[in-house]
C-alpha cells in the first residue's frame, strides 16, 4: 500500500484591516481618512428620550417590575422568598 505525503503550509492570522490593506488599498485610505474627520456625538439625549417612561408603556413597566406571582411561574410549593435571590 503506498501512502501520500503531503505538507502543509501554514499561513499566520492577519487582521481585518491588515487584510483590506493588502487587497484594497484606496479603500484602506478612505477608511483612515474617515477615521480622522469622523465626529463624535452626544447621545445623551438619545439614551434618555428611550428611557423615558409614559403613557402606555407604563404598564408594561409595571408588569415587567413586579413580584412573581406564587405557583408554576414564580415561587414553587416549598420554596421560600429567599429562595429567588440565590447568589
Amino acid at each position: 500500500m503506498r501512502y501520500i505525503q503531503m505538507e502543509r503550509k501554514s499561513q499566520s492570522i492577519i487582521t481585518i484591516e491588515e487584510y483590506i490593506k493588502e487587497e484594497q488599498p484606496k479603500i484602506y485610505i478612505q477608511l483612515l481618512k474617515f477615521r480622522e474627520t469622523k465626529i463624535k456625538i452626544d447621545v445623551t439625549e438619545r439614551v434618555l428620550a428611550a428611557a423615558d417612561v409614559t403613557g402606555a408603556v407604563k404598564k408594561y413597566k409595571y408588569i415587567m417590575e413586579e413580584r412573581p406571582k406564587g405557583g408554576r411561574g414564580g415561587l414553587l410549593p416549598g420554596e421560600k422568598e429567599e429562595d429567588l435571590y440565590a447568589d
